[in-house]
């Protein structure tokens, strides 16, 4: 089979893990020969991912903005899948999933491959068509809501351009005035609420406060509606301990020097991820207070299987992770060991070229053997009770 004609309907415009993932994987098909066209509903605000998309040579339609009716996105799709003479379909989260089976899918036209990188399942995906998750440990969630067809694929890496020593930390160093002595622990993010990754960054500043050590410096880099907040609790860490402890920049197009810069990384997701790729030890993040050193033993597993993400006691202890930090900033050789085994594990589980390998071959099984009209059907009563049932029922309710 030729090359194919895949059109990726992004979840959204932000610089997110789910988005990246897309925009690397829809390039490194069309390297191999295929031909992506990458879809988004507009945004007010920023967009970064359209200066991303286009910096790849990627084709990126944009269709209206955060209010446009549904039913107007649909209609554009449509247009863009017949131009493009799509051949599949593949909707990355859940509000693209159900414009793909409303428009382009409709009556099974255009076969539709659903990814969802969340932590929990949510109703309201396409039960018979495949639905790719990256969490292993909802696999059998997946299974229990229905799906008649999950595939596990995790979350991709570029280990090519995420990796040591490709740019250069230095620059970012000397741009924030951070010393060559100087320890830094970098945090990139988006900073909402969503899983709690704002307060992963808050966490950490508190650690930095518990820590006092003169030679530690701290990076949070990101936007988001949470970014004034941990300014604030950044600024008055600052105060008490007399010192540009912590660094709150913002947004950066391209956070690759903030994982170069750092001796350590913290996160969650795909941000974890990288930081592995760059070579870095890695904190991992998550709900109610957890935080854990990414090494090898036990935690391996459940790291992975919920794409290095956590679920803590409810506890959100600085102490517990300055505890946690401390003997990694005085051992810079147990840093580096960590590091070295952390890039290999990343490769060898991660990397972007085995990633889009499996999404291609799931490509080219729905293209030879597609839901159809049968599929789509089967899933027309449960799909058009979530398109309109609930969000009835929420206006009714004030829900």
């Amino acid at each position: 089979m030729s090359g194919l004609r895949v059109l990726v309907h992004l979840n959204n415009l932000a610089l997110g893990g789910a988005q990246l993932n897309a925009v690397d994987i829809a390039r490194t098909l069309r390297d191999r020969g295929h031909h992506p066209v990458l879809f988004a509903q507009g945004v007010d605000g920023p967009a970064p991912l359209v200066e991303l998309a286009a910096g790849h040579g990627l084709e990126l339609v944009v269709e209206g903005g955060p209010d446009t009716p549904a039913r107007v996105v649909r209609q554009r799709l449509n247009r863009v899948a017949d131009q493009h003479g799509s051949q599949v379909l593949h909707a990355w989260e859940v509000r693209a999933a159900r414009n793909s089976f409303f428009g382009p899918g409709r009556l099974g036209r255009i076969p539709v491959v659903t990814t969802f990188y969340g932590i929990r399942m949510l109703r309201g995906l396409p039960r018979h068509q495949p639905l790719v998750l990256g969490l292993g440990a909802l696999m059998g969630d997946g299974r229990a809501f229905g799906h008649r067809d999950v595939r596990l694929i995790e979350p991709p890496v570029n280990t090519v351009t995420d990796a040591p020593g490709v740019v250069d930390g230095c620059v970012f160093r000397r741009e924030h005035g951070i010393g060559e002595q100087e320890l830094l622990l970098a945090i990139v993010t988006r900073m909402v609420p969503d899983l709690e990754k704002d307060a992963g960054a808050l966490l950490t500043v508190e650690a930095v406060r518990r820590l006092a050590d003169p030679r530690v410096r701290l990076a949070v880099v990101g936007a988001g509606p949470s970014l004034e907040r941990v300014r604030a609790a950044a600024a008055g860490v600052n105060a008490e301990l007399g010192r540009r402890a912590v660094l709150v920049p913002g947004q950066l197009a391209d956070p690759r020097p903030a994982y170069q810069a750092a001796d350590v990384v913290l996160g969650m997701g795909g941000s974890a991820l990288r930081g592995l790729a760059f070579g870095k030890p890695v904190v991992v993040h998550g709900a109610d207070g957890y935080t854990a050193l990414h090494e090898p033993g036990p935690l391996v597993e459940p790291h992975a299987s919920r794409c290095m993400y956590g679920l803590g006691d409810g506890v959100r202890s600085p102490e517990s992770l300055a505890g946690q930090l401390r003997p990694l900033l005085d051992d810079p050789a147990r840093r580096a060991a960590l590091g070295s085994w952390g890039r290999d594990w990343v490769v060898g589980r991660f990397s972007l070229e085995s990633v889009t390998t499996a999404f291609e071959e799931l490509y080219r099984e729905v293209v030879t053997a597609p839901p159809g009209r049968a599929g789509w059907l089967r899933d027309l009563e449960q799909m058009t009770r979530f398109e309109f049932s609930k969000p009835t029922a929420a206006r009714l309710f004030g829900r």
